[in-house]
């Protein structure tokens, strides 16, 4: 490591903190902006509150420096017409290898999970499901703008993940299907070599396991998780599988975009009222987003 830090103050790069040994991130900032995302109202696709937040994330992404495109386009899955829009912003250099981070920022339309039947009917605030993987991409642009990655990182937004039920399972994940839908084609310069997405990644009792699709299916990438979560000390992530899980991953390893879920699943407030800011600890979001932090600067992914 100490060869490699002389290397590059020689070279005359902007290091991160974190290869000084302390972490520029800030886990009371992340906090802040799942309160924000939680204060306009659950951001069902279609609502104001929906579009509130996407105006967000366009302003704020690009106030910090990415390169954001707007990626909209029609799907009736649900057997209605919606208009989506995934948000990408892009860091970092424009040539060579890409990798991806990516969260969802829509909730969910109904608290279909909740044990009082009376909430059945009223959506999920969303603050773990949805805005806490925001605010983790979020962080890791406040990252890029002091310090741009060595390589290029695509954060990506995804819109209408949560709308869909177990007996219509393909109302799910509708953002990152029209993503896959449009990735450019492998080896292409825009595409992404490896993905880590986001979800429920803010719970006070954070416990992060490897899920089974992304074990099967990525398996590097998992392995690669688990050496950030060992060089971070971050105490919430297992080394072993856990949960099998179709999220926004799914439709990217159907791309043959090796991608893994990075979530904690063992969360009591999934899809009901209590999905709540009180529920979301700063410094859960800080441990996860130490670890994006090693994989975009110091991981084998970070070598240009």
């Amino acid at each position: 490591m100490r060869s490699l830090l002389l290397a590059a103050l020689i070279a005359g790069l902007a290091l991160p903190t974190s290869c000084a040994g302390k972490s520029a991130v800030n886990g009371a900032r992340a906090l802040e902006r799942v309160n924000h995302q939680c204060a306009a109202g659950p951001r069902v696709v279609g609502t104001p509150a929906h579009a509130q937040t996407l105006e967000w994330i366009v302003s704020e992404a690009t106030r910090l420096g990415g390169a954001v495109e707007r990626q909209t386009f029609e799907d009736s899955a649900t057997g209605r017409a919606l208009t989506l829009t995934n948000v990408i912003a892009r860091f970092g250099p424009k040539t060579g290898r890409r990798i991806l981070f990516c969260a969802h920022y829509d909730s969910r339309p109904w608290c279909d999970r909740d044990p009082d039947p009376a909430f059945h009917d009223q959506p999920v605030p969303g603050a773990n499901d949805g805005a806490s993987g925001v605010a983790v991409l979020l962080e890791m642009a406040e990252l890029f703008k002091v310090s741009p990655p060595p390589v290029g990182v695509d954060l990506v937004f995804f819109d209408g993940e949560d709308l869909g039920t177990n007996d219509r399972p393909e109302e799910f994940c509708l953002g990152s299907r029209g993503y896959a839908e449009r990735l450019p084609a492998p080896g292409s310069p825009n595409r992404p070599v490896a993905g880590f997405l986001l979800d429920m990644v803010g719970d006070r009792d954070l416990q992060i396991f490897h899920e089974k699709n992304s074990a099967e299916r990525a398996s590097n990438l998992t392995a690669l998780v688990a050496e950030g979560a060992r060089a971070t000390g971050a105490r919430s992530f297992h080394d072993e599988v856990k949960w099998s899980i179709i999220d926004d991953h799914v439709p990217l390893l159907d791309a043959g975009l090796p991608t893994v879920d990075v979530i904690d699943f063992d969360y009591p407030a999934w899809h009901t009222h209590r999905d709540t800011p009180d529920q979301i600890s700063a410094e859960s979001l800080a441990e996860v987003s130490r670890v994006l932090e090693w994989i975009a600067y110091r991981s084998v992914l970070a070598r240009p």
